[in-house]
């Protein structure tokens, strides 16, 4: 091994132990786009330090390569590479799993929770959809 994503979203690779998996390029994704969609994250890593310049050496010329430029996501870009690499990770579902988000939250996961309008705009009006702002709480009064 080489490295270990201590909580890898999306998961994508093959499965080597109960709470283990082997990363692997998810071919189902161009590789124009670095394989984009899987195995994201860098919560926490673990790294086999004798292993550290040859990996380090193989992801430095896939971020840094301008043909792809969604590989400048580190995360991203080791998964893209992990049929060259040893990467394992502990899927991100497993509970309680080895680490916690810690109650901090994550602007990604405010952005996909947000409430789209896809209604269709009126005339003269915007043609994106906008996100629907819920609308102010009454306030208490102790």
């Amino acid at each position: 091994w080489q490295a270990i994503s201590l909580k890898s979203a999306c998961s994508y690779g093959v499965c080597v132990s109960p709470h283990l998996f082997r990363l692997q390029p998810d071919i189902n994704e161009p590789a124009g786009r670095c394989r984009h969609g899987t195995n994201y994250g860098f919560y926490g890593m673990l790294y086999k330090v004798s292993e550290l310049a040859t990996l380090q050496q193989t992801l430095a010329q896939r971020v840094w390569d301008d043909s792809v430029p969604h590989c400048l996501d580190v995360d991203v870009a080791l998964s893209s590479v992990s049929d060259q690499v040893k990467v394992y990770g502990v899927p991100y579902a497993q509970v309680p799993g080895l680490m916690q988000m810690g109650g901090h939250g994550s602007t990604r996961n405010v952005i996909n929770g947000a409430k789209i309008d896809f209604s269709e705009p009126a005339a003269g009006g915007a043609s994106a959809p906008a996100a629907v702002q819920p609308p102010p709480q009454p306030q208490v009064q102790p």
